[in-house]
């Protein structure tokens, strides 16, 4: 991959850190710690599960430092290996225990919702969430990403092991179902102002 001018920085960082350089290390692990527990919990609430895989990450990274590709996106490898030892610990768990690990996503109000006090803007965004959480898990994954992370399709691809135009597909239908289920909502609830 050709190291662009927004990846320079996290080029520099993977270099340091290849080198052992601690401060680059912490720089890493403060930077992104956030975003790996916010994308963690998009598939469980065991919140202590998700520190300890994503400490589990941060050593695992730090022991083979030197093997580390500093080509890679750093944001894009750090998902994608969150992600696939999160599933693995969820899959121990589910061995152990007959009980469903898995949620479904859930999608926090922005602050900017937050400072919007309108019933009817909060009451579109509930129906919002409740149509994003009924949405097939890998729908509500790619949008996550896609709108919350900004992650590119390729990125995105990359992360969940899956080719772009599966990607696309995703999106597509997503918003589609979205569109369409929001739609009725609001009409309906247009409706019932209407009607008392």
């Amino acid at each position: 991959m050709k190291i662009t001018k927004v990846y320079q920085e996290e080029h520099n960082l993977w270099e340091r850190l290849k080198e052992g350089d601690t401060d680059a290390f912490g720089k890493i692990s403060t930077q992104y710690y956030r975003l790996l527990f916010d994308y963690g919990r998009k598939f469980t609430r065991d919140r202590e599960l998700i520190k300890d895989v994503i400490q589990d990450v941060f050593l695992l990274i730090w022991q083979k430092r030197t093997h580390i590709d500093t080509d890679e996106n750093v944001k894009v490898y750090l998902l994608k290996i969150v992600r696939n030892r999160l599933f693995k610990e969820l899959q121990k768990q589910q061995l152990r225990a007959s009980e469903d690990y898995f949620d479904y996503l859930e999608i926090t109000d922005s602050e900017e919702t937050l400072i919007i006090s309108q019933e009817s803007t909060q009451n579109i965004i509930s129906k919002l969430n409740l149509h994003v959480k009924n949405l097939p898990k890998r729908q509500q994954e790619v949008l996550f990403l896609k709108f919350y992370d900004n992650l590119s399709n390729e990125e995105i691809a990359e992360i969940m092991n899956i080719n772009r135009q599966s990607v696309a597909n995703l999106l597509c239908n997503g918003l589609r179902l979205l569109k369409t289920r929001l739609f009725f909502s609001i009409t309906g609830l247009l409706l019932m102002l209407l009607l008392f």
